[in-house]
């Protein structure tokens, strides 16, 4: 009798041992919860951007009102050849008054990727990635000037619940101007 309360109270010691370690690895150390902060001046936003294409696995979606950097346009352009569904939206005016703008949004939909307009009278103001695996967000338009000169913020993040917030926006936005 002895023998088996103590084989009991060791299993539940090392049950409970067990527990608490998985508790800590799991809020220590799971990128699911992570979530970091970039600003521009420390570090180039344009490669938190293009990483985050890099590992996305089924989908990379976009939103965002100045598009001139050929670099993320490679990524996008990389993830759609390796079957990665992409597709964005951006400003109607910003497009049409930038060139480059125009040339990179063209190029994307020469390639079968769909870049929607909005159509209202506001602007579409967002900068926004949201992929099967993260997020990004911030202050930070995809040009040169937002990546080397100006004061960016860039929020990457691969909590599923931001996640899912931000792809509900952006899959909403898709769905009012897909047609535009």
């Amino acid at each position: 009798m002895q023998n088996k309360k103590e084989f009991f109270y060791i299993v539940t010691v090392a049950a409970l041992i067990a527990l608490c370690g998985q508790f800590y690895y799991s809020y220590r150390y799971l990128p699911a919860r992570e979530i970091r902060v970039y600003y521009n001046q420390e570090r180039e936003l344009n490669r938190e951007i293009i990483r985050e294409i890099r590992e996305a696995d089924r989908f990379a979606y976009f939103a965002v009102y100045t598009f001139t950097r050929a670099d993320i346009k490679d990524a996008l352009l990389a993830a759609k050849y390796r079957g990665v569904d992409v597709k964005g939206i951006t400003d109607r005016e910003q497009y049409a008054k930038l060139e480059s703008q125009q040339k990179i949004i063209d190029e994307l939909k020469s390639k079968n990727i769909p870049v929607y307009f909005q159509d209202h009278s506001g602007i579409m103001h967002l900068k926004v990635l949201v992929t099967d695996k993260a997020y990004a967000s911030g202050s930070y338009n995809w040009t040169a000037a937002a990546t080397n000169l100006n004061d960016e913020v860039l929020e990457v993040g691969r909590g599923q619940d931001l996640r899912r917030a931000f792809l509900e926006i952006l899959e909403k936005m898709f769905a009012k101007y897909q047609n535009s």
